[in-house]
This record gives structure tokens, sequence and C-alpha cells, in this order.
């Protein structure tokens, strides 16, 4: 778990594959962003060495920088390289309330029952 701090609501935990690490080249500063996991706010902090550093050392992974061996990473949305556009994060948040426990399981409850769900859907 990574411990961080969001402005709005303090101390919280993070799992490595919530958060993204953004770095220009290896050795430097960068910043790490993720989602608050009680206020849902985008929250994007700066990463000196010695963050990024620990950041990777727990298992967080570079998006749309260079990998330290100098080539793409997968899965990164590109190598990283100069010139090549950054990918655009955190993406728009979408409108409405955060999802919550209660709405997978009413989802999944929804999905049990074909009437149900049939009369969920939209018609044309």
């Amino acid at each position: 778990m990574i411990r961080t701090t969001c402005p709005g609501c303090g101390e919280v935990d993070l799992r490595p594959d919530a958060v993204s690490l953004s770095v220009e080249s290896p050795g430097r500063d960068g910043v790490y962003r993720f989602t608050c996991p009680r206020c849902g706010e985008l929250v994007e902090k700066p990463a000196d060495r010695k963050i990024v550093a620990l950041l990777l050392s727990a298992g967080v992974e570079f998006e749309g920088a260079r990998h330290p061996q100098g080539r793409g990473r997968p899965g990164s949305g590109g190598s990283g390289g100069p010139g090549e556009p950054r990918r655009p994060w955190p993406e728009a948040r979408p409108g409405g309330p955060p999802f919550t426990a209660d709405d997978v399981i009413d989802f999944h409850l929804l999905l049990w029952d074909d009437e149900r769900l049939y009369r969920a859907l939209p018609r044309d």
C-alpha cells in the first residue's frame, strides 16, 4: 500500500495500480496522480527523485514516460520519446455521484433477473 495525502481528505492508502507516475527521463523529478478513494477527486502531486524511487519500488508503473532502460513500457500509452504528445491524464471525471458498493450489488441482482433487466433497458 502507498500512503499519500488528498488535499481535502488527508491521509489515504492506495494500491500501486491506483497511482499514475510520469517522469520526463530516468533520475528526474516527475508527478504522480491518483483518484482519492474517499472523495473521488483527481489529485496530482509533484514527485522528486526520492518519491519517484519509492513509488517505483512499491510497484507503480510509468505512464506515458520513458522506461528506465530507455524504451517504452508496454501499456504505457507510448514510448514517451522526444516530441511525442503526452497522454492526457487524469481523464475527465464523469458526471453524477461516485459508483458505490451498493451500486455494484444492485447491478449484480439486476443481471440475475431477466424481466427486471428487460424493463431497465432503454427502448428505441
